[in-house]
């Protein structure tokens, strides 16, 4: 079980995020088995569109699910606002212009709205999980990150004491992610060219945060990169 993050351009040249979902039947199965592909409108209201995948790689449009939740209806300089769990069960959507996130049950033809949760703050555009731990980046003022669990029955519960603030109230954020061993919560910040890490303890809430510079401007998007693999752009399944 494969999980595919990368960028779409769309129409009127909004870039949203899109991920893709493939399912390998063995170990020697073909990387390019077919599947479904999910990207988000961020009109108003806001919706995930759905692709099929043939083998050849071959997209074609094949549903339109609402999220319940508005964007903003332009371009938002983001990355993971639309990520899949794992293990390919759970679909997560940022409503940047209704300040909440939609939880969607993966079904095999199809998506099944489940919840529909605050963000914790204002204008979330990008969400991270691990296991049954969801934080999302919110770029509205004052910028912040703000943790979840999720339930086995796809509910965000918020997690008492998450909060987090950025290293400023205009910090122009642009991706949160969990590293691959869930033990770091990744931010960047266009604004400030900075690199926020926050430690993650056992109780899944992020510890002081540590802010590193950038070796270059405006960085907004960024990879775990692991075993030769990126592990943000193809992650493999439990």
């Amino acid at each position: 079980m494969h999980v595919v993050t990368f960028l779409k351009r769309l129409s009127g040249g909004l870039l949203v995020s899109v991920v893709g979902f493939m399912m390998l039947s063995s170990a020697s199965a073909q990387s390019d088995s077919p599947g479904a592909v999910y990207t988000m409108t961020n009109a108003v209201p806001n919706a995930v569109m759905v692709y099929d995948r043939s083998a050849s790689g071959l997209l074609t449009p094949a549903e339109e699910f609402a999220t319940g939740g508005n964007g903003t209806g332009k371009g938002l300089g983001n990355q993971g606002g639309v990520t899949l769990s794992l293990n390919g069960r759970w679909l997560f959507v940022v409503n940047a212009g209704s300040n909440n996130v939609s939880v969607f049950d993966v079904l095999p033809h199809g998506l099944r709205l489940v919840d529909l949760a605050s963000s914790g703050g204002t204008m979330p555009i990008s969400v991270t999980v691990h296991r049954n731990l969801v934080y999302v980046l919110n770029a509205g003022s004052p910028n912040n990150i703000t943790g979840f669990t999720l339930t086995n029955d796809g509910k965000l519960t918020p997690l008492a004491g998450s909060t987090r603030a950025l290293s400023s109230g205009l910090a122009g954020p642009a991706q949160v992610q969990f590293s691959p061993d869930g033990n770091l919560l990744v931010v960047t910040e266009k604004a400030t060219n900075i690199i926020d890490v926050f430690p993650i303890d056992n109780n899944g809430l992020p510890g002081g945060r540590v802010s590193t510079g950038s070796a270059g401007r405006f960085h907004a998007l960024f990879e775990f990169w692991s075993g030769g693999a990126s592990t943000s752009a193809i992650q493999p399944g439990f």
